[in-house]
């Protein structure tokens, strides 16, 4: 049997998580540090009106706008894609961990070609043929294959046998292996 995922992964989704959220942080605070620095520089500037004052003061203002709107357009990128993936591929990993594992037993047709996005997290697409007690036919499958993991090698019609959380795949092996799912608990 082929373990997908292992505890290393978990923490590692875990551990990318916090660093990105630490570096999101950092920059936040370095940014307002900046503006409040530059804000009371403003502040302090004498009362008088002078044209040598009224243009440090229209400078003061404007690098608080700039540094002001950098650390918002930052926040949006920042938090909207990379952060925001590294979160929801953790959340895939803790799902995986107390989440209801399924063993099956297919038939493997092909690995597809492109990448599916399912959670904000990204998948290749496994295609098998599956039997449905319902239909009372074959039905095709599609098991979602993390990404950042290796595709599994099967030629067509091989009978696989496979776990999957949620349509992800977890573990798999060939049915030909008789003991290969013997201390799986389905839980």
């Amino acid at each position: 049997m082929v373990n997908v995922y292992t505890d290393k992964d978990y923490e590692n989704a875990l551990k990318l998580k916090k660093k990105l959220l630490g570096i999101y942080f950092a920059c936040l605070g370095v940014g307002i540090i900046a503006a409040v620095t530059v804000f009371i520089l403003f502040l302090r500037l004498p009362y008088i009106s002078t044209s040598e004052l009224e243009a440090k003061k229209n400078l003061y203002l404007v690098i608080v706008c700039v540094i002001s709107g950098l650390e918002i357009i930052f926040s949006f990128i920042y938090l909207g894609i990379p952060y925001k993936r590294a979160k929801y591929y953790f959340r895939l990993m803790d799902d995986i961990k107390i989440g209801k594992k399924m063993l099956n037993e297919s038939t493997f047709l092909q690995n597809e070609a492109f990448i599916n996005e399912v959670g904000n997290v990204d998948f290749h697409v496994m295609a098998v043929l599956e039997w449905s007690d319902k239909t009372q036919e074959y039905m095709r499958r599609n098991v979602l294959v993390d990404k950042e993991k290796p595709m599994p090698d099967f030629k067509n019609g091989d009978i696989i046998k496979y776990v999957t959380h949620a349509n992800v795949l977890l573990a798999y092996g060939l049915k030909s292996d008789d003991d290969v799912f013997e201390g799986f608990e389905q839980n």
